[in-house]
């Protein structure tokens, strides 16, 4: 985060506020919020804090807000609301004095990198991608469950360190910078969601906000998938993302888009692995020799369905039309289902040749066998 040197008038360095928050260094609004609003704040003369609460001895952010004005009921509704949300990944409203003579906020300091920075440092596997953007989207069903919607959610409002997670300016952004969305909150919220998915998929922002990250590229008017940005990204992934975009839930079409909607999505991510097992337990199995015993398949029914290994098994998007392949990568189309209609073109898979099934009968023989792990966000 950016700090600039603090104005070190007495009015502002030698007074605490409350008698307890000690202002330490000033903040670059633009490393807070990204796009114009950060411009106008500072020209409306509002300034951002790191400061110390002497109290409790620990750091906290400080709006403070321009002397002398009345604060809009906006704004107090605003904090009102955030206050009552309580998750430990959306940044705390601590304390407020909206008195006329020095109105301030206080929030939670939140440290680590932003959305921005941490993808201009290098993309994360797609896998960690969708964790992360799970526990974002987990995070926002708790607040709109709360009736506190976020919007103004940017790539700087969220950070991440050691320790997780950290969603910045609930309500609070959207409030100081007067901005009201076009369409429904919970959509809004969702889509920039999905717009930060798609970012640490490709290193590329999607939307038309201004960010530090390069225009995602475009065909005819409409943004690439991931897919056809990086290669590696897997197919199911691709298309939770490309339907998120487009506002439709990524389990069904017909239903709105959700924060909880995409949580659920992404949790049901599967990512392929490798797990040694001993030779003897395949003996006497019914599926020795198929690659599906030890994976949590066996007894389920769903050997020889086509799903078996796919990764959609409990998922909610078996059967939908779109499953994923063995490798992670490619589609394919379940007979008597019709497309999804934003998987345009899905081509089915060639049928496995005879060399690679002897390579992966050899493989489980030797005691490696393949299967699919499911991906869970750390909190």
């Amino acid at each position: 985060m950016t700090v600039v040197e603090a104005d070190r008038s007495p009015s502002l360095v030698e007074t605490r506020l409350g008698g307890r928050f000690r202002l330490d260094e000033r903040i670059n609004v633009g490393d807070q919020i990204s796009g114009t609003c950060g411009a106008s704040w500072e020209a409306g003369g509002l300034s951002l804090w790191k400061a110390t609460d002497e109290l409790l001895g620990r750091p906290v952010t400080i709006y403070l807000l321009p002397a002398g004005r009345p604060v809009s009921p906006d704004l107090v509704a605003a904090v009102l609301a955030a206050a009552k949300v309580s998750d430990p990944r959306l940044a705390t409203i601590y304390d407020t004095d909206l008195s006329a003579d020095r109105p301030y906020i206080v929030s939670e300091w939140a440290t680590g990198m932003h959305l921005e920075d941490l993808v201009l440092s290098g993309l994360p596997t797609p896998a960690l991608a969708a964790a992360m953007i799970a526990d974002a989207a987990d995070a926002l069903a708790v607040a709109h469950q709360a009736g506190r919607p976020h919007l103004r959610l940017t790539p700087r409002s969220l950070r991440w360190d050691s320790t997780g997670l950290k969603i910045t300016g609930l309500g609070l952004d959207a409030a100081l910078c007067g901005s009201r969305p076009d369409e429904d909150p919970m959509l809004a919220d969702t889509r920039a969601l999905a717009r930060m998915l798609y970012a640490l998929l490709t290193g590329c922002w999607p939307g038309e906000e201004a960010t530090a990250l390069p225009p995602a590229p475009r065909y005819k008017g409409r943004v690439c998938t991931p897919r056809q940005v990086r290669a590696g990204v897997p197919a199911l992934l691709d298309a939770i993302t490309y339907q998120a975009l487009r506002g439709h839930a990524p389990d069904a079409p017909t239903r709105p888009l959700t924060p909880a909607a995409l949580a659920r999505a992404l949790h049901g991510v599967r990512r392929p692995s490798l797990r040694l097992v001993d030779p003897p337990e395949l003996a006497g199995t019914e599926l020795a020799g198929t690659g599906l015993a030890g994976t949590g398949l066996a007894g389920t029914g769903l050997a020889g369905t086509g799903l078996a290994g796919t990764g959609l098994a409990g998922t909610g998007l078996a059967g939908t039309g779109l499953a994923e392949s063995a490798d992670g990568l490619d589609p394919i189309r379940r007979p008597g289902h019709a497309a999804w209609p934003w998987a345009e073109r899905v081509q089915a898979l060639p049928r496995e040749s005879v060399s690679r099934r002897r390579a992966r009968h050899a493989r489980a023989r030797g005691g490696l066998l393949h299967h699919t792990t499911l991906l869970r966000s750390a909190v």
